[in-house]
């Protein structure tokens, strides 16, 4: 009698508790933060752009329409209204007028 492997069913039990908080959290949808004013956005992007953090930009949407992620990345540029962020999927470029709220991000760590 030949042994049948369960593949990847056999290794569900070694995913450690905070890894699967971390999941779920993500997986969460995203809620609507508080618009915040050109001068507060002006001055985060200033911080950003010489301490070399990361971000996290809300961005404005139609009305009636969900919020989306957040773009989570670091600034990487500025040239004239665009603002360039390099994310985990590549280079995003959005406005300085589409930005809702920005805050900075610590990188979370799933594991202790």
């Amino acid at each position: 009698m030949a042994y049948k492997d369960r593949g990847l069913k056999k290794w569900g039990g070694f995913i450690l508790s905070e890894h699967t908080a971390h999941m779920e959290q993500s997986n969460r949808t995203p809620q609507w933060k508080a618009a915040m004013d050109e001068e507060v956005i002006q001055s985060v992007l200033n911080h950003a752009t010489s301490h070399h953090v990361m971000l996290a930009i809300q961005e404005y949407q139609p009305m009636g329409t969900e919020a989306q992620p957040d773009i989570v990345g670091q600034l990487i540029g500025i040239e004239e209204d665009s603002l360039y962020i390099r994310t985990s999927t590549g280079i995003h470029a959005t406005e300085l007028a589409n930005i809702r709220h920005v805050e900075e991000r610590r990188i979370e760590k799933w594991y202790s």
